[in-house]
């Protein structure tokens, strides 16, 4: 439901900026069958440009580093959104609300457009039908005619066809049938009936519906004839009646339809007007369309289709459907059936069901539930076989786990004890205890969703063998009391299986989450002052006015640089060095005259790094092929020597690093020159690597 809704919004959001344009710049002016055009453009478009995805990453982006990080904050905002409306609505009982209410108003409307063919067509049955030509004219004294429904004109007995106002109305509904009109009406109304939530969508009709005249009547009165037009509108608005002419002349449409035939058109700005739509269309396809990760489950024709066929159907999905998280990286997630082969583990107060059986089939489940690509499931076992808690250790830290699950089912001599609860590493047997406890918390959050006690996170104080040899975050979820009648009848369902198999699910996916967005507080990050590890008493101790920059690092990027040690994140603080303190005293230029230049030029720059530059690191570094472009910033004194050397964007895979080292080795350069003399300046500089695929 909630893709559904998002959909919706970025529908109502297309269609609101193109609309704003048209009301602003286009609205009103003579070049009508562009405006036509373009109505139905933004009708069509609006369902469309919200479907477009497309993934943003650093090896296609231009050097221009201001319109990187502004298609990165984008391409960030739509991503966080599009996954956490996967989640945040989960349990909202209005849906069921929303999904009658569009369900009621798609009906009503589709109602009402069959009803109207049908009477068009008892219309066409019931009166006489004249031939001419090309165009059928069925004449009739039904109110409301004349109109044009295609090829057919349903012509108004009232009115004569030979008058001279007669033969105006006449060249008017030719007009909208030569025009084809009528399926503009048509592929509107099917708009509307689809889109009936979107007030812009009833503007597009009504302004549509405004053009289809002003083409009509300026091919049906001759030299701007208004006089002449204001008695046609007339006499097909109100055929048989006499009318004081100060109130229909003055109303609206009326006075558009002449005014428009009066006004002069402006060549100079029309075509100006027009081409503007085009930097306007790739703005609102900027807007919604950029993503900064891969989407394992994008908005599609096809996910929409079946989004909407099932919250209308009403078909029960939340309850055994996991989520489908986008996530950035690949995850292994070691899941292990506790107990097997001769260790049956707990039985049931039914004295057959056995936790062997019932945690292999738990781990089936959620094998054949998860949808998302980005999580390796991996499983100790597949069969009824028997594991030792150190073999289970060893296959587990085989496949380099991120995260492991043990799956049991509790039991007691006290069989009115009920519920589930997790169970994590002592934290005198680990050093991983935070990482751990944060894992369980978020698997806790979902379990607890759950119509079954959730009896907290726990540790044994003798430990457990497993949650304390396996190298990532572990859990031991004890899933329910075998020996509680009430319990095991819930442990026996298939139901409450998925609903439990779609609750550890979820959580492994929140968690992951979460901890790519960096919301999971961590244990005490790595601290850098100057390139050197200090502790945070040491930072503690710094005088802030002495601090030149400070740069955090996080998740992969700290890892990369700093292996093992920056897991926890890196805070990097470069103090001022006596050069910064001179610098602050005098003036530095940003834009002058004379730029500075590397000496010998191009050929000496090109020199100077075939020599220096490791060009290889991205490759030792494990990145992939592609282009890595680093912009540097540095200070260029009166002397030419460069110091305050920055990298203003990472490519990662050590490329920042590496091309701010290399320009700490710089020679000399030509400084910069202000009327004629030497200025210090701040230089910007780019470094690229090139990584084929050979």
């Amino acid at each position: 439901m909630q893709t559904t809704i998002y959909y919706f919004l970025q529908v109502v959001f297309c269609s609101a900026i193109m609309m704003g344009y048209y009301w602003l710049v286009l609205r009103d002016k003579q070049f009508h069958q562009y405006n036509r055009f373009y109505l139905l453009m933004v009708a069509g478009f609006s369902w469309l440009v919200p479907l477009i995805k497309i993934q943003l990453n650093g090896t296609n982006i231009s050097e221009d580093t201001n319109i990187y990080y502004l298609l990165s904050a984008v391409a960030d905002n739509n991503t966080v959104i599009e996954s956490n409306l996967k989640f945040n609505w989960y349990n909202l009982s209005w849906q069921n609300g929303l999904k009658l209410l569009y369900a009621g108003g798609v009906l009503f409307l589709l109602t009402g457009f069959f009803v109207s063919l049908f009477r068009i067509y008892q219309l066409f049955k019931l009166n006489k039908v004249r031939s001419l030509g090309e165009i059928d004219l069925v004449i009739t004294n039904a109110k409301g005619t004349p109109y044009s429904f295609f090829r057919y004109i349903f012509w108004n007995e009232a009115i004569d066809l030979s008058s001279a106002t007669g033969q105006q109305i006449l060249q008017h509904e030719i007009t909208h049938v030569k025009e084809k009109h009528s399926f503009d009406k048509i592929f509107m109304q099917l708009i509307l009936i689809a889109g009936w939530f979107n007030p812009f969508f009833w503007l597009i009709k009504k302004e549509l519906h405004m053009i289809h005249e002003f083409i009509a009547d300026k091919k049906s009165v001759d030299n701007g004839d208004t006089a002449s037009l204001a008695q046609m509108l007339l006499a097909a608005a109100y055929p048989q009646h006499q009318f004081n002419l100060t109130n229909p002349f003055f109303f609206s449409p009326i006075k558009r339809r002449i005014a428009m035939l009066t006004k002069q058109q402006h060549s100079r700005f029309s075509y100006l007007r027009r081409l503007v739509v085009l930097p306007l269309l790739a703005i609102t396809i900027i807007l919604v369309a950029f993503r900064n990760t891969e989407t394992t489950q994008p908005i599609s024709v096809e996910t929409v289709m079946e989004n909407i066929y099932e919250d209308i159907s009403g078909k029960p999905v939340a309850s055994v459907v996991p989520l489908n998280i986008t996530l950035k990286n690949t995850y292994t997630i070691v899941i292990n059936a506790g107990h097997g082969g001769a260790d049956k583990g707990g039985v049931g107060v039914d004295g057959k069901s056995t936790e062997a059986a019932l945690t292999l089939e738990l781990a089936n489940t959620i094998k054949s539930l998860n949808q998302n690509n980005r999580l390796n499931l991996v499983f100790t076992r597949s069969a009824d076989e028997s594991q030792s808690v150190a073999e289970i250790a060893t296959i587990a830290n085989k496949a380099n786990p991120d995260l492991f699950v043990s799956l049991h089912y509790n039991s007691s001599k006290n069989n009115q004890l009920s519920g589930t609860e997790i169970y994590i590493a002592n934290p005198i047997k680990t050093n991983s205890y935070n990482s751990h406890l944060q894992f369980a918390n978020q698997l806790a959050n979902d379990l607890d969703d759950l119509k079954i006690p959730f009896k907290g996170i726990k540790s044994k104080q003798e430990g457990v063998y497993v949650l304390q040899n396996v190298n990532c975050p572990s859990v031991l979820v004890e899933a329910g009391y075998l020996s509680n009648q009430v319990d095991l009848e819930k442990i026996k369902s298939p139901q409450f299986r998925e609903q439990l198999a779609v609750a550890l699910l979820n959580g492994i996916q929140k968690y992951i989450l979460a901890k790519e967005s960096g919301k999971l507080v961590n244990p005490e990050p790595l601290y850098l002052l100057d390139g050197k590890i200090v502790d945070k008493s040491v930072f503690n101790s710094i005088n802030p006015n002495s601090i030149k920059s400070v740069e955090v690092l996080k998740a992969n990027k700290a890892l990369e640089a700093f292996g093992d040690q920056g897991k926890n994140g890196v805070i990097k603080v470069t103090l001022k060095s006596p050069n910064d303190k001179m610098l602050e005293g005098g003036q530095v230029f940003s834009a002058v005259q004379e730029e500075p230049k590397f000496n010998g030029g191009k050929e000496a720059w090109i020199a100077f790094l075939n020599k220096n530059l490791k060009k290889e690191i991205p490759i030792e570094k494990g990145g992939p092929p592609g282009k890595y472009t680093v912009v540097l910033s540095f200070i260029i004194d009166t002397k030419g020597k460069v110091s305050n050397v920055e990298a203003e964007n990472d490519p990662g895979y050590g490329t920042a690093e590496e091309a701010v080292r290399v320009m700490k080795l710089s020679p000399n350069w030509i400084p910069a020159k202000q009327n004629g003399k030497p200025v210090v300046y701040k230089h910007k500089h780019t470094i690229t690597y090139m990584i084929s695929e050979d």
